[in-house]
């Protein structure tokens, strides 16, 4: 079975679209290594548990990218995060694009094992980042149990105590080599499913440069900066949380992200945040 990936990508409208200035040379990592470098001590991302600065952010995205490269991952491979809202699941969106994986956040909470499974069959993932306990059946169903025979996943991750089959959470400040930067915008480094209304869930493709040229319009629309404290009431692995975390990176403004302490409701928690922008639809509001 050939591991290619089918994209619509034209090098000829990319052509006008870096003419236009829509696209550019950045991506996902380099913005946030440039923020790391130039406002190390200033605050990035934020969760119920932790609140991490530009330069704390990078060294746990360098630590996630070098152990996926010391299981053997290709540039192109899939991996798939099945996360609650944690600065973990960003973090690993972001390795992705510093080391040319496809990351796949669009397991949601709401699904079972069941569908888990087949969603890493059909985009032969290579590697699964997941939480024990998480998931629509975790009372019933084992995510850990279930991926264990699938024939291209060679990396299985837990974010708190799992299984002994499985990886730690890569802690920051490893001392496994960093690799090469994957420095290219235009690659494919985000795959989102749809909701399957219509008939199964259908991938859908996205470089750095498709996310950070509609942030960069909303972030001028806005006028955004690094002082927007911007809070996403929507789940990490919608679409709306990544469209969020590119305008995080291109404006350098701290991402808050929907996980309140327990007994805080959204309107505290943005509240507490201080949050001056928020980004959502009503239903990721609701108590």
């Amino acid at each position: 079975m050939t591991n290619t990936i089918l994209t619509l990508h034209d090098p000829a409208a990319a052509r006008h679209y870096y003419a236009a200035g829509l696209w550019r040379e950045d991506t996902l990592y380099t913005l946030l290594a440039r923020h790391a470098a130039r406002r190390p001590a200033a605050f990035a991302l934020r969760d119920g548990r932790r609140r991490l600065t530009w330069a704390e952010l990078q060294t746990l995205v360098d630590a996630v990218a070098a152990d996926l490269d010391a299981a053997d991952l290709k540039r192109g491979e899939r991996v798939a995060v099945w996360l609650p809202n944690r600065v973990e699941a960003v973090a690993v969106l972001l390795a992705c694009s510093r080391q040319g994986y496809v990351c796949n956040p669009s397991l949601h909470r709401n699904y079972t094992v069941a569908e888990i499974v087949e969603l890493l069959t059909r985009t032969r993932a290579a590697a699964l980042f997941a939480q024990p306990g998480y998931g629509a059946d975790a009372h019933r169903a084992d995510i850990f149990a279930a991926v264990s025979e699938l024939p291209n996943l060679r990396r299985v991750y837990t974010l708190g105590d799992g299984p002994a089959n499985a990886t730690p959470f890569p802690a920051p400040g490893s001392s496994r080599p960093l690799p090469p930067i994957d420095t290219n915008p235009d690659k494919v480094t985000y795959l989102a499913f749809t909701s399957g209304t219509t008939g199964r869930p259908k991938g859908v493709m996205h470089s750095d440069n498709t996310l950070l040229a509609n942030a960069r319009a909303m972030i001028e629309d806005w006028r955004h900066d690094e002082r927007t404290m911007l809070l996403s009431l929507s789940p990490l692995s919608h679409h709306i949380a990544a469209v969020a975390i590119a305008e995080a990176l291109s404006a350098g403004m701290e991402l808050v992200v929907n996980d309140p302490p327990p007994g805080t409701t959204p309107l505290d928690w943005i509240l507490e945040t201080g949050a001056s922008y928020v980004m959502g639809v009503p239903t990721h509001a609701m108590d």
